[in-house]
């Protein structure tokens, strides 16, 4: 089993470290303009990118699950017209995305408190960036079947390829053509339609065989679709009341000026970071969960469970020790804004916390994804976010400032995994049974 998770592991991890890593070179990229609000503007950017990309993550982590299972169950017309299925709702919401770029954008960005040159720069970026937005859905699609097909090596390299290409085009419009802003934002549109290209490429190369399953009446069957939007429903409203409270965090961020703004845009990068690498694992166990329970192998699945959860604790560590030991050096290779730096020594302890705070709720999600227990990881969220972060987010932020913030927002990170680790004996395991 040990070998089954790293198998599926170590490609999604090396995949999804790209990811982080390409918005700390974007960060470090306009952190030596001159002025925290290009930190400010492309942090708060992306963060609007995230809400509204991982409020789209079911296109990928819904599409992961049911393939998973009829793979498992060795339904591979199933499989195939699941990827049909969701490339056609990918493609649907990309264009409602860019219809209505304007309403977004004044809503998400230009009506919030905060900085107006840092809003500006943030609107600027959007006002590019939307237009990937084509290609980053159908880009998600494609990655979380593959997974389900318990293929993480051709993600691994698509991301790759992605990362490689955004890194080096923003690199060259800012560094060599005297872009600024649009030139971090143009390098990530045309490396996310280089993996659009990348990922059909591959599709027909080692899946070509599957197109014969393709049956567009098979694609918009009602039960099919009704599935698809149930266990999909769920995911939304747990991505966007988690990247919500990301944004909400950052927003507020913005009413403490545009150094707390910086601060919190970076150290949220620590966040990502390990987020990214825990849910290389996420993914694994998603993805075996969902193998097995489509088997109906009980025996497995319980530890397959058992297997990622240790897994991830290791992760943790490694990563606290990391972060007591580096932080203060990943600060200064971010940004060589003095008002910064100065500020985050004061703020670093909250970095140590971040690993043991979070790993079981990133850990947890795939599993509950991978098993279709979607409801429950759905209430959760709910409970944590609305019930429990936002409120004492604006409480600690009046008593506490930025400490304040940060300890709601370390708060919110434990009850998801408890919440989630109570229930997954009900929610998971007995109802495979």
């Amino acid at each position: 089993m040990n070998r089954r998770i790293l198998k599926l592991a170590i490609p999604n991890v090396i995949s999804n470290i790209t990811v982080p890593f390409v918005g700390i070179v974007d960060i470090a990229l306009v952190g030596r303009m001159g002025s925290a609000a290009y930190i400010g503007g492309v942090g708060f950017g992306t963060i609007v990118f995230t809400l509204i990309y991982t409020g789209l993550a079911f296109l990928r982590m819904g599409t992961t699950g049911l393939t998973a299972q009829a793979y498992g169950a060795s339904d591979y017309r199933e499989s195939a017209n699941a990827l049909l299925r969701a490339l056609l709702f990918a493609l649907l919401a990309a264009i409602l995305l860019i219809f209505l770029q304007s309403p977004i954008k004044q809503i998400l960005i230009l009506n919030l408190k905060g900085s107006e040159q840092a809003l500006r720069y943030a609107a600027e970026y959007f006002s590019i960036r939307i237009w990937a937005a084509p290609a980053t859905l159908s880009v998600f699609v494609f990655m979380g079947w593959f997974i389900g097909m318990q293929n993480s090596k051709t993600p691994m390299i698509i991301t790759i390829i992605i990362s490689v290409s955004n890194i080096i085009l923003s690199s060259v419009f800012v560094l060599f053509v005297g872009m600024k802003i649009e030139g971090v934002a143009l390098g990530t549109v045309i490396s996310q339609y280089i993996g659009l290209i990348c990922s059909i490429g591959f599709f027909l190369v080692k899946y070509s065989r599957m197109t014969g399953f393709f049956r567009w009446k098979s694609v918009i069957v009602p039960g099919k679709v009704k599935r698809f939007f149930s266990v999909s429903g769920d995911i939304f409203i747990r991505s966007i009341l988690l990247t919500g409270s990301f944004f909400v965090f950052n927003a507020v961020s913005a009413s403490l000026g545009d150094n707390v703004l910086a601060l919190n845009s970076v150290m949220l990068q620590f966040l990502w970071f390990f987020a990214y690498v825990i849910d290389g694992f996420a993914y694994a166990g998603g993805t075996l969960a969902g193998r097995y329970t489509g088997a109906k192998n009980h025996n497995d699945l319980i530890l397959s469970i058992k297997k990622s959860v240790l897994f991830g604790l290791y992760i943790a560590i490694a990563f606290t020790v990391i972060y007591v030991i580096s932080a203060k050096f990943i600060f200064l290779a971010l940004t060589d804004n003095h008002d910064v730096i100065a500020l985050a020594d004061s703020f670093k302890y909250w970095l140590w916390l971040i690993p043991f705070a979070s790993f079981l709720a990133f850990l947890y999600d795939g599993i509950y994804v991978g098993a279709t227990a979607t409801a429950t990881m759905r209430n959760i969220m709910i409970v944590s976010v609305l019930v429990i972060f936002i409120p004492l987010l604006f409480t600690f932020k009046y008593y506490w400032a930025n400490h304040g913030m940060w300890l709601a927002m370390i708060i919110m990170l434990i009850s998801r995994g408890v919440g989630l680790g109570i229930f997954l004996k009900k929610a998971v395991v007995d109802k495979n049974r």
